[in-house]
């Protein structure tokens, strides 16, 4: 797929242990010594338990949460620091869809009104402009019609696709994907990563997709990398991460995962034998 264009090398964060005179425990580290890339128009999955730093680790390479130790490149350039002004430049080609969409939206003004004021922050087109783009972008992820509702009128999967939107109105050439589904219905899921899909073919934008689901991650990503206690244990091509995974703590991520027939389960204990 290319050079790549999100770098993290050898990135760690840790918190706590600070010397203060109020006594702090032992500094406990959520990332440990991560190496990643993701190129343009690919979809780098993140799986691993609660607790295993995935969303720190995503905090990291949007840029909003720096790391302790090693350092992340976008395009070859370190992210700027936080709160700079140069930050909030780069704010608009790196997004972010967090798992709580009402979370992320303001319950006091419109959906349109959203979409629309994340382009007037970054000074992203003429007014006129902006409306139009508006509605073509609410229309694209399904909400035509639906820019005048506030966001307790909308369901779960309409917040999401609002939220989506919003990121796609700035033009992103990266979008972190953080449990993005995993807080919706199973056959809701399958429509947002379906639209998650499509608009990536249509655009082009890179996702960074963090999800404890090992099965979902699967259908959405075209290589995964395995989290476990702050540290990658293993990555590769997805279908290659499913057909013969090598780490213990991978192996039992994909036996936990129920079996679609009978023939994938001989499939898998076949497998499990030539281990």
């Amino acid at each position: 797929m290319g050079d790549p264009m999100l770098a993290l090398h050898a990135v760690s964060r840790r918190y706590g242990g600070k010397h203060v005179w109020l006594r702090r425990g032992e500094p406990v580290s959520a990332v440990k010594n991560v190496t990643l890339t993701l190129c343009p128009g690919e979809t780098l999955g993140i799986v691993g338990e609660s607790g295993s730093g995935k969303s720190t680790l995503g905090r990291i390479a949007a840029g909003i949460e720096a790391p302790s130790a090693g350092r992340v490149t976008f395009d070859g350039e370190p992210y700027a620091a936080i709160d700079t002004a140069a930050w909030r430049r780069q704010r608009r080609t790196v997004q972010v869809v967090f798992q709580n969409p009402s979370q992320a939206l303001d319950p006091r003004l419109a959906i349109a009104a959203q979409i629309h004021g994340a382009m007037a922050a970054h000074r992203i087109g003429a007014v006129e402009n902006g409306d139009d783009r508006t509605q073509t972008l609410l229309a694209r992820v399904g909400l035509a019609g639906l820019g005048s509702r506030f966001p307790h009128q909308l369901s779960g999967g309409q917040l999401q696709r609002a939220v989506i939107a919003r990121a796609l109105a700035l033009s992103p050439r990266l979008i972190v994907c953080d449990e993005a589904v995993s807080a919706l219905d199973v056959s809701v899921q399958a429509q947002i990563l379906n639209l998650l899909q499509d608009l990536q073919a249509e655009f082009g934008v890179a996702y960074l997709f963090i999800s404890h689901d090992l099965g979902v991650v699967r259908h959405i990503s075209h290589r995964i990398a395995v989290m476990q206690r702050g540290r990658i244990v293993e990555t590769g091509p997805a279908s290659e991460i499913f057909a013969r995974p090598e780490d213990p703590y991978t192996q039992s991520l994909i036996a936990a995962l129920p079996a679609a027939s009978p023939a994938m389960r001989r499939a898998r204990e076949a497998a499990a034998q030539a281990a």
